[in-house]
């Protein structure tokens, strides 16, 4: 018989816990430890200055949902599993914990574990009340002017924001088709890293990076370290097709002589209001750039195609229903830390682009489990 108040329990005991838990290993950098194979409890307790049986009680709570798997040790020589030994081993859930690994959520782990986020979090009820964001009422100042004076948090911050980009980007570069573009921008594109795989995977390509100053300062640095990786080779190297050009989306856009305009993880962060702000700038500077056909990127002349231009929306669509979705779960995190950011439904963007002087022509949907982001292509 299904006991209801138990399933709730279970809810509110392991919500709470497992982030908890989960932050504490990528704190003590307990899947690195095992990167190399199992170790024991006490091995593990030794190297990160932990207590042997708490953390094993850690560990065992972590196995229980696929977080790490308890092994026994086996002596050869008798023939038999020492059962004094207690080891634990990697899952593949637990190797995304490591710090150098391909889709790491580490960044992600230490992110909601600041007391900061926390605060925000324990503070929900506020934005229910109010429909105001909690992260400025727990900590007297909006989530990014916080960041801007906070530079430790600020770089877990980014870092957190760059293993999801990284994580998804070669599959929305293979869900379009952006050789059919002669220069795209990519507006408010933080370190430039989906930027960089499309200009990888396009190599006719050209690219605007368009972001505040602090965002275009780390850009640079992960551009020159693209550049040099390609032997030195500007012809292949990104930095020879890409400018970075500092600003705010909120003041003007640049006109650059694209013909793409990208918009990524953008509009969620920001109510309707201000997201209108940016795309009607958008607008603008398509128009500015139709007028003038100016190019900032002077190389890219010669060979231009002659194109109409394209904004596209790379975002998460809300669906209708109760399904389950983490969207969903996203949607309450922007309530709580950002100023009244959101999940748009299909409905709700295709009203946000017509009132901002864009009609929606196709959505691009992924059917990759582990991309929750479509691409919404409009026009003027």
């Amino acid at each position: 018989m299904q006991n209801l108040g138990l399933e709730i329990f279970d809810m509110l005991t392991r919500a709470q816990l497992t982030s908890q838990a989960i932050y504490i290993v990528a704190k003590l950098r307990l899947a690195d430890y095992l990167k190399d194979g199992p170790k024991s409890v006490e091995d593990l307790a030794q190297e990160t200055k932990t207590h042997p049986d708490s953390l094993y009680r850690l560990l065992r709570m972590l196995s229980s949902i696929g977080i790490f798997a308890e092994t026994k040790k086996e002596d050869k020589e008798q023939q038999q599993v020492d059962q004094s030994i207690r080891r634990f081993e990697l899952t593949p859930m637990a190797s995304l914990i490591q710090s150098e690994t391909k889709n790491s959520i580490r960044n992600f782990a230490l992110m909601f574990g600041l007391e900061s986020f926390k605060n925000a979090i324990d503070d929900l009820l506020y934005s229910i009340q109010t429909g105001e964001n909690s992260f400025k009422h727990a900590n007297g100042l909006e989530i990014y002017d916080y960041l801007g004076r906070n530079q430790k948090e600020a770089q877990i911050f980014n870092s957190a924001m760059a293993s999801l980009t990284s994580s998804v980007t070669p599959l929305i570069s293979s869900m379009y088709d952006f050789s059919q573009f002669n220069t795209v921008i990519d507006i408010g594109g933080g370190q430039g890293i989906f930027l960089s795989r499309i200009l990888k995977d396009n190599a006719k390509l050209y690219g605007v990076l368009f972001d505040l100053p602090h965002a275009i300062q780390s850009a640079k640095k992960l551009y020159s370290r693209e550049s040099a990786n390609s032997n030195g080779n500007l012809d292949h190297g990104i930095l020879s097709r890409c400018k970075l050009v500092e600003g705010d989306f909120f003041k003007s856009i640049p006109a650059t002589g694209a013909d793409g305009y990208i918009i990524k993880n953008v509009i969620l962060n920001w109510d309707d209001q201000s997201a209108g702000i940016i795309l009607k700038n958008c607008l603008r500077a398509m128009k500015d750039t139709s007028s003038s056909s100016s190019s900032i990127i002077s190389e890219n002349q010669a060979n231009r195609k002659k194109t109409s231009p394209k904004l596209l929306i790379i975002d998460t669509i809300m669906p209708e229903g109760n399904e389950p979705f983490i969207g969903k779960f996203t949607d309450i995190l922007m309530l709580s830390l950002t100023h009244k950011g959101r999940i748009r439904t299909e409905e709700e963007f295709r009203k946000l682009l017509v009132g901002s002087g864009f009609e929606i022509t196709r959505i691009i949907r992924s059917h990759d489990p582990p991309n929750l982001l479509s691409i919404i292509e409009a026009i003027p």
